[in-house]
Parts: structure tokens; sequence; C-alpha cells
């Protein structure tokens, strides 16, 4: 899984792919929450009023091409944190082997 500190700056942690089939998020951290938005190609909007899911401490995320449609896996995806800097891990799998 990879891994990624954030803060209260929001960044992509997932970017578009046409390839994914399914991904997982993690909030690790024991105390901070976490919220995550699927954006345009463009811009990061997320916060902690805009968003499409909030991770609460030691929360997780899994979505599937399967359940959630094509649109919400392929789409990147962006993280703010409520405050500090909790870490979070993802993982996404591929319709092709590498």
């Amino acid at each position: 899984m990879a891994t990624l500190s954030t803060s209260t700056t929001a960044v992509q942690f997932i970017q578009r792919s046409r390839l994914r089939k399914s991904f997982v998020v993690q909030n690790e951290d024991a105390a901070i929450a976490t919220f995550i938005k699927r954006e345009s190609p463009s811009g990061v909007t997320v916060s902690s009023t805009d968003h499409d899911h909030r991770l609460g401490p030691g929360s997780s995320l899994a979505l599937n091409f399967g359940t959630d449609g094509t649109e919400a896996i392929q789409d990147r995806w962006t993280v703010i944190a409520a405050s500090g800097t909790p870490l979070i891990s993802f993982f996404e799998t591929e319709d092709i082997v590498r």
C-alpha cells in the first residue's frame, strides 16, 4: 500500500486511470478525520464542507468497478485533513498485469 501524510492543504492522492478496477483508502490516524472527494481533471476543491466521503479516525473506504461504476473508480481523488498531518494509506487494482 502507498501512504501519504496529509495536511490541511488539499492534494491529489489517486490520479485518473482508465485501467483502475478498484481502490481502498484508510485513514491511519487515531484521532483526526480526513475528507476525500472525486474531482474533475483540473483543480482541487475538497474541504471539510465540500467532500464526498469523511474518513473518521481508523476508518476506510473501498470502491470497486462492479458496484460503484466506472467514473467513480477511474476519476482522480483528492484528500484534506481536518487538522494536523494524519497518514492515509491506499491501494488500487487494475485490469492488466504490468
